[in-house]
């Protein structure tokens, strides 16, 4: 608003007030942007998530499920959105251009779509970032590829695993431990109930930090409520992990 309009009587000011409000500037938003990385050195398509500023000073890195695509809608894509605002850099790389999914899933192939994940982490190392700051999250077959790889070669301090069990792969013992949060949902019947039951005595016989959330009365595809207590227990989850004030000082 103008300085002279100022000065106009408030019963004018009143009656302009719903007009001018629609015509401030909007708050600053996080932004995103198509990229390509490396892995082995085949190119990788991912989605860069930006916060506001430099927002908490971590990353996450999102494998997404079977059959996913990467793109700038969707839930996938508002949940990435979701982190960012919360003050995360996100990357959403498209892992199955590292190896084609044929349904089979060779040792060969599981294992370069964890070096996905590993490299993604490895990119924002690179570009500064504490790796005890990253973590990975997944969904489904990419719960999988999250969990068991950042508790493999990777480098990522945390992980999160959405809606996977034993079905999806046998995991493979741990080479590190970090904390792990499972998440399922209550009435999937794609990944049975006790298939991630299976994942998690496994996690936990193995002494990986596992805590495990119900998303109660979920099917294994969320619906948008859903994926809105999905990012708010994720978010508590690094909250308490990779995104504390307190690992600076």
């Amino acid at each position: 608003m103008e300085r002279r309009q100022l000065i106009l009587g408030a019963g004018a000011m009143f009656c302009a007030a719903g007009a001018k409000a629609q015509d401030l500037p909007a708050a600053p938003a996080p932004t995103y942007e198509g990229l390509t990385f490396e892995s082995h050195g085949k190119p990788i398509r991912a989605i860069h998530y930006r916060p506001v500023g430099e927002g908490r000073r971590a990353a996450i890195v999102m494998m997404h499920g079977s059959g996913g695509r990467i793109a700038n809608r969707g839930p996938w894509h508002e949940l990435a959105m979701r982190f960012a605002g919360d003050g995360y850099q996100v990357l959403t790389p498209l892992f199955t251009d590292a190896f084609p999914d044929d349904g089979i899933r060779p040792a060969r192939m599981m294992e370069a779509w964890r070096d996905v994940g590993e490299h993604a982490i490895d990119w924002f190392i690179a570009r500064g970032l504490d790796r005890q700051r990253t973590a990975m999250f997944g969904y489904s077959l990419g719960s999988y590829v999250a969990v068991d790889g950042a508790l493999g070669n990777s480098r990522a301090a945390a992980a999160i695993g959405l809606a996977g069990g034993v079905d999806v792969y046998t995991p493979r013992p741990p080479r590190r431990r970090v904390p792990v949060l499972i998440i399922r949902a209550g009435n999937d019947t794609h990944v049975l109930p006790r298939n991630t039951a299976a994942w998690v005595d496994f996690l936990r016989e193995h002494d990986i930090a596992t805590r495990v959330e119900v998303i109660e009365g979920a099917g294994h595809l969320f619906r948008p409520p859903e994926w809105a207590e999905i990012f708010t227990r994720a978010s508590a989850f690094y909250a308490g992990n990779i995104g504390r004030p307190d690992q600076d000082n």
